[in-house]
């Protein structure tokens, strides 16, 4: 039986003080997040302010958690003195770890700060032995390896290099290479994502044409690179074994409430693991009622085609609960000046619900057409709830929460409660 200390770490994104303390309270063993002003590749989150990067890390020191300030981004000749200063201030400051991209840069940092634990970002693109081992060189102790290795390939590098391997296992993906996209660059100037500004085109619509200039993709089809979100909590005792020794979740740009529900997620399911007992339902169960473009381990299982990818939406997909039962119109109300037929619809529920969770309704004939409505009271599976609707809904239709309310109160009171301790 594995122990708690068999376990790899779990490593939580943070992109301000308040996901900050959100990871805290959701059981992260660290926390990896960028310093507003210094260079990190999610410029546009809110980031630690310098000032508070220091209380930040003795708080999470004091309750055994660990801090990394990413820098991961291509460094400029003319930055570069500035960089390594900005460097030896987030060491002072308390980081136990830099997270770093530009390989130039990390010879620098090793050489200005010897002692310093330096960790290669994902945006290097490492996915063989070979880079591995270069980084090793070059001072890093840990290489975040690329998204796109499957469990094979990982397990081999593990076993022909030294160096720890931090793992993507959660949040979105990028349908290139890492660190190799030149995609924004090329569509938005300016918005480089080796610069941390990616304007993430991937998710938008594009036509896939032939030389004539006709449509070639279907009609449903109409984010040709937009894939769903990375989920590995059914894999996690196979990634251990093959020599995993950090769990990492994406997310610097998503909200506090995300950071809890993700983090706490993924803790519970690692929990399991250590006490040999089966990953509990509700860990997966929270993923699917955190914000998500549809799950995926295609990666990790070597494979990379349609089952990858979220061809029709690029947003919130939720949890599938159930389905339009029908509408009935609301007595006595007469459209006019182009109104529409507004009434109750009927939403029978395969899954439980809460009072005032958000219920997306989508039709698949019309999926532009959508509507949010609200739980009007807590359900369970079988009940049919009855949600005001502004217009008609035809039976059928899938009904998912995109929002749950008792998910973002609990983040909330977790939050809530270490503020109160700072």
């Amino acid at each position: 039986m594995r122990t708690r200390d068999d376990i790899p770490e779990l490593l939580a994104p943070a992109g301000d003080r308040e996901a900050f303390l959100a990871a805290v309270a959701a059981g992260a063993d660290a926390i990896y997040c960028g310093v507003t002003g210094e260079l990190n590749a999610r410029r546009r989150a809110g980031g630690i302010g310098p000032g508070e990067l220091a209380g930040l890390c003795d708080f999470a020191h004091a309750r055994g958690v660990r801090v990394y300030v990413t820098m991961n981004v291509v460094v400029k000749q003319a930055e570069l003195a500035g960089a390594v200063a900005a460097a030896g201030r987030v060491l002072d400051a308390g980081a136990d770890a830099l997270i770093i991209q530009d390989l130039g840069f990390i010879a620098e940092v090793h050489r200005a700060f010897p002692s310093a634990e330096i960790h290669v970002s994902t945006q290097v693109n490492v996915h063989d032995a070979r880079g591995v081992r270069l980084c090793e060189q070059l001072g890093a102790s840990r290489v975040t390896l690329s998204r796109e290795l499957p469990l094979a390939e990982i397990a081999v590098i593990a076993a022909e290099t030294n160096a720890e391997l931090e793992v993507f296992s959660h949040g979105a993906i990028c349908p290139s290479y890492s660190g190799i996209c030149m995609l924004s660059s090329f569509l938005r100037e300016g918005r480089s994502p080796n610069r941390g500004l990616c304007a993430q085109p991937c998710r938008l619509p594009f036509d896939l044409v032939d030389e004539h200039g006709a449509r070639l993709q279907a009609s449903d089809c109409e984010r040709p690179l937009c894939t769903h979100d990375n989920c590995v909590i059914d894999d996690l005792a196979p990634m251990i074994d093959a020599g995993v020794s950090a769990f990492k979740l994406e997310g610097r740009m998503k909200p506090a409430a995300y950071v809890w529900a993700v983090t706490s997620a993924y803790r519970a399911a690692l929990d399991a693991i250590a006490a040999g007992v089966d990953v509990p339902g509700s860990a997966l169960a929270r993923l699917k009622r955190t914000f998500n473009r549809g799950l995926t381990d295609a990666y990790l299982h070597g494979t990379s085609g349609n089952e990858l990818m979220s061809y029709e939406r690029s947003g919130n997909r939720g949890e599938l609960v159930g389905e339009v039962a029908g509408f009935e119109p609301e007595p006595g109300f007469k459209p006019r000046d182009g109104q529409q037929l507004r009434g109750t619809v009927r939403v029978r529920l395969d899954t439980p619900v809460g009072e005032g969770d958000s219920i997306e309704l989508r039709p698949q004939r019309d999926p532009e057409r959508f509507l949010v409505v609200k739980a009007p009271r807590d359900a369970r599976a079988g009940d049919v709830i009855e949600c005001f609707c502004p217009r008609p809904m035809e039976p059928g239709v899938p009904a998912r929460v995109t929002k749950s309310v008792a998910l973002e109160l609990a983040a909330a009171k977790a939050v809530s409660e270490l503020e109160q301790e700072l």
